[in-house]
């Protein structure tokens, strides 16, 4: 029993840690929240859904055709709405600008896909790998747990050993100083839009499954990726990592040891605890360190 709620604690966690990866970076680079993240992992579970379903196409490619989605959004948001207002030198009006891009987002789809809940049955569902002892993971939990662990390991390579990685760094330690050696600060943060949604996009199409999909599905994920930003340290990506694992696993025993409706309690709980005794996160680092 244990083994078997350790590996549901996984599986929720890594899904955590993608969407508020995406977060983390965007932080990390603009010092901005972005409000619009859950509805980017929605329309990425969308994506998936009627490319799966609708158009008869493999459920792991739909995984790719969602991030590819996610990550086109992204880059439209930002070239078109938070890059001129970010232009203008206001760090407020960027800000107020995600959370009308969420609410454009989610009337859209309440507009074409309605508020009827869609069932998103993955076929990867129902194939059961069994590991003893009663315990058991589905080859979609698998799958979810692989692409996770992949992504994490390469974007955290990317992050940490490659030049433009590096500037990343550079340009979310000090934007002006980084544009004076020669990196282009603006590249840069449309990258970061770029892989952030692209995240929330991945994680919305293996989220799918789990989820009741709704034209608001990413909401709840997205309280939760907030508080998971919190508790690791804000822009922090190994912080990001470590709480989000630790956030699935704390629902997963708490749902099993307590009552399943009190685990978004205890999250939060935790949550005030960080705050008040830890207000860095679980890895504080320079600033310069933390992307």
């Amino acid at each position: 029993m244990v083994l078997q709620q350790g590996i549901n604690g996984i599986v929720f966690g890594s899904l955590y840690v993608l969407v508020a990866l995406g977060l983390t970076l965007i932080y990390g680079v603009l010092v901005q929240i972005n409000f619009a993240h859950a509805d980017i992992v929605t329309i990425g579970a969308f994506a998936a859904y009627f490319f799966t379903f609708l158009f008869g196409g493999n459920y792991l490619v739909s995984i790719g055709i969602a991030l590819m989605v996610g990550a086109a959004l992204g880059w439209l948001v930002n070239a078109t709405i938070f890059a001129p207002l970010r232009e203008r030198g206001s760090e407020l009006l960027p800000l107020i600008a995600t959370i009308g891009v969420s609410i454009l987002l989610q009337n859209a789809m309440l507009l074409w896909f309605g508020p009827i809940p869609y069932a998103f049955d993955s076929p990867y569902s129902n194939e059961v790998i069994r590991l003893g002892g009663g315990t058991f993971i589905t080859w979609q939990n698998l799958i979810i747990i692989g692409v996770s662990a992949v992504t994490i390991a390469l974007l955290y390579a990317f992050m940490k050993f490659t030049m433009m990685g590096k500037a990343l760094r550079a340009v979310a330690q000090d934007r002006e100083t980084a544009g004076l050696m020669g990196i282009n600060p603006n590249q840069l943060i449309m990258l970061t839009f770029v892989i952030a949604s692209a995240l929330a996009g991945m994680g919305g199409a293996m989220l799918g499954p789990i989820l009741v999909l709704t034209p608001f599905a990413g909401t709840s994920v997205i309280v939760k990726a907030f508080a998971i930003v919190i508790i690791g340290g804000f822009g922090n990506v190994e912080g990001t990592i470590i709480a989000g694992l630790a956030v699935g696993l704390v629902e997963s025993f708490a749902t099993q040891l307590v009552n399943p409706g009190l685990t978004d309690l205890i999250v939060f709980t935790l949550l005030l605890l960080m705050l008040a005794f830890r207000p860095t996160g679980l890895v504080a680092e320079k600033r310069e360190e933390n992307v």
